[in-house]
Formats: C-alpha cells, structure tokens, sequence
C-alpha cells in the first residue's frame, strides 16, 4: 500500500573555518568514578612534558584518595597564543565529592628564549601595582588569609584579548568560597612587557547540504560523543567514503582548535550538537553552572563555525526534568550503545551495535578514541548490507513527524 513520499530535507549550515591548533587529549571514564580529562598538546615538548606531568600528578592523588561514593574529577583548560612566540595554558582542576575542591596551575612559555614566563616577564614594575591588586583583592574576598595574602606571590596568571587574570587556589587563600579566587585586571591599564594578539573575528558563510530521503527508507543515525579530537578527521574521512553521515556531540573547550575539521564536518552534511562546555556531570550543578557549560558551547561553536547547534546530549546520559528544564535545547540519548570505549576492539563494537539496532535507532559512539575508528567502516558496511540507511539526528527526528503526520 506505501506510495512513497519524497522527503527533502535540507540542513541551512553556516561554516567557516580558522586555524589549525594543537591536539586536545581525552580522559574520559565512567566506571567507579566520573573523570573528565582535557588537555592540549602543543607540539613544544617541554611545555607538554610539564602539562602531562602535572595532570598525571593530579590523577594519581585523585586515584590515591579512595574516595567514598562516586567522585568526580573534572580537569578543563585555557589556551591562549598570546603572540607568535607565547603560550599560555591554565589547568584547572574540580574534585568533587562531599564537597567542591577547585585549584589551578598556569604554564606560560616562550617558544622562542624555551623558557617558562614568570609575571616579572609579562609586566613591568609589578611592585608598584601590588598594593593596588591586593587592596582589591580584599575588597572582593573580605575572609581572605590576610597574612597569606600580604607575601603571596603572582604565580598563577591567564592572559586573553582584554584582561590579565591572577588567580590563587582557594586552599591557600584560606576563603570560604570553593570557587577559584581571581582578580581580572584589564591589559590596556598595565606597562606589558609583551604584545598581545587580538583574536580575528571569523567570517561565516552559508553552504547547503541537501539529502533526498523516502519515508520509507530504513535509517539510522550514528552519533559521536566527546570530539572534537585528533581521530574526528579520520571518521569523516570514513563517513565520505561510505556515503554516510554523522551527529557529533562537541565538548565546548576543544571546539577553537579543530576548526578547519568542523568546517569540513558541516560541509559534508554532518551534524553538529552541544555536549557541555567541560564534561562536568550536569546534574550536581546549580541552574547557572549548567546554563554556563550550554551557553559557552553555544558561543564557541558559532563563533568558530557560524552554526548553532540546536540539540544536547547530557553528560554520562544523565539527566532529570530539573536539568531539562535549563536547557531550550532538543535532549538526544540513544538507544544502541556500541560501549566502544569499554570493550576496546571491533568485533565487541560490532556485536554491541548489530544485536540491538533497529529502523530509527539512534547509535552511540565515541571519536576519541582508535579502536571506534578501526570498528567504524565494518560497522557502517555491515548495516547497509541490512539496508540501513544514514541521516543525522535532526533529520531522523524530522523524518519522525512525518511518518506521525505531524
């Protein structure tokens, strides 16, 4: 009886690109506790000796302190390249358990002299502005460790477009806020020693891709968590060469560095979604904490690439109605799991996907890591074989209505 309607769906992606960065490493575990690990990787070998080494301390004390329960260890980043030859890197560390422990490193390095920046070298005649920075400091902490603050030192500091930041670890200063301790002071009232690089803004311009779909057809759509990475270039290698496409859920603080790769991922009628800005587990935020981790996904995605993304994938699947009630986006689970981070080879990836997938079926993977790579062609091969096949999120969920008449 099924006359065949034409369906056309045509995704409006607005792309752009901007410039190639360093690689971004991805720790993410689930198992006895929630980690989320992100890091760069800058291609300065003693900047990322030091940055590997610091963030393998940190894990091992986590590890170390055999928390009760379920604990959660989330390291995020900065990255700025503050002139041609300056990196700056802050680390920043959350613990959390029975209660929040927040703490952060910063690496300064001149790629030129190889040498790590102390403050000494980025402002001039910082003695004259210490009395001023302190006094501001205790206007804005008033239970701060005075004595502590009287001899501490500038040893923790970011640098952006407008503002430098000089941070202290909360411990330290002794304050009764969990949240790091910070003062912004605006660039254009210092004497820097060096010059700062003004961010360009992106051009963006539109490019249509367009999918001719039958309501009949018999699809399904593959998604990719955790990205962008340094494997997101090779599944959409893998995805042109078969034809097929892919939904991939972004963590916010990679985004800046894979913009070329997200371009290309737009290009080729793949789809883009929000997958927090720093793979903190939502559901033990505050209502802002979570409308800031969607929000500056948002931001980063369209500043880079112009397009803004209109579905969320909650960290570790979990979610409730209060988290839902935060988020003015489409909440996107699954219903296969192809568990490719825990069973680490093709034929386990394979088994998990093939036995459980059905027309419609929303397909979890992950693109941070080799062995979803390897698995990815056998996968998709396989299920054309059984006629699927593939769109995106937002086309299966348009094809959806269709079929429901809506």
């Amino acid at each position: 009886m099924g006359r065949k309607l034409r369906v056309l769906l045509i995704m409006c992606l607005l792309v752009s690109g901007c410039g190639k960065g360093p690689e971004i490493l991805t720790d993410i575990e689930n198992k006895k506790a929630l980690v989320s690990i992100n890091y760069p990787v800058t291609e300065v070998s003693e900047l990322d000796e030091a940055i590997s080494s610091y963030i393998n301390k940190v894990k091992n004390e986590f590890k170390r302190n055999n928390y009760k329960g379920k604990p959660e260890l989330n390291i995020s980043y900065t990255y700025k390249e503050v002139n041609s030859e300056i990196i700056n890197v802050s680390i920043l560390t959350e613990i959390v358990t029975d209660k929040t422990i927040n703490k952060i490193k910063t690496f300064t390095y001149n790629k030129n002299t190889n040498k790590f920046l102390t403050m000494d070298d980025i402002v001039d005649d910082l003695d004259v502005l210490d009395y001023d920075i302190k006094k501001e400091m205790l206007k804005k902490y008033q239970n701060a460790d005075m004595d502590y603050l009287s001899s501490a030192s500038y040893d923790f500091f970011t640098i952006d477009d407008d503002n430098l930041t000089i941070y202290f670890n909360p411990a330290e200063l002794k304050t009764t806020d969990s949240n790091l301790v910070y003062l912004d002071i605006p660039l254009d009232s210092l004497n820097l020693l060096i010059d700062v690089d003004k961010q360009e803004e992106t051009t963006n311009y539109t490019n249509f891709k367009k999918k001719t779909i039958s309501e009949e057809d018999k699809v399904v759509a593959l998604t990719f968590d955790d990205g962008p990475s340094k494997y997101t270039k090779d599944i959409l290698d893998i995805l042109k060469r078969y034809d097929a496409c892919g939904t991939f859920f972004l963590i916010g603080n990679k985004v800046s560095f894979y913009g070329n790769i997200l371009k290309e991922m737009l290009q080729n009628g793949n789809e883009i979604g929000n997958h927090s800005y720093d793979h903190k587990y939502l559901t033990r935020l505050s209502e802002n904490e979570v409308k800031e981790e969607v929000s500056k996904t948002q931001e980063e995605i369209k500043r880079v690439t112009g397009f803004t993304p209109k579905l969320f994938r909650p960290t570790y699947g979990g979610y409730n109605n209060t988290l839902k009630s935060y988020i003015d986006l489409t909440f996107v689970l699954w219903d296969v799991d192809s568990r490719d981070w825990e069973v680490k080879n093709t034929e386990g990836i394979m088994n998990n996907v093939l036995k459980d997938v059905k027309a419609g079926s929303i397909i979890l993977f992950h693109d941070n890591h080799e062995y979803s790579v390897k698995a990815l062609p056998e996968v998709i091969k396989e299920l054309k074989k059984r006629g699927y096949k593939f769109v995106t999120v937002s086309e299966l969920l348009e094809l959806k209505k269709i079929r429901e008449g809506q």
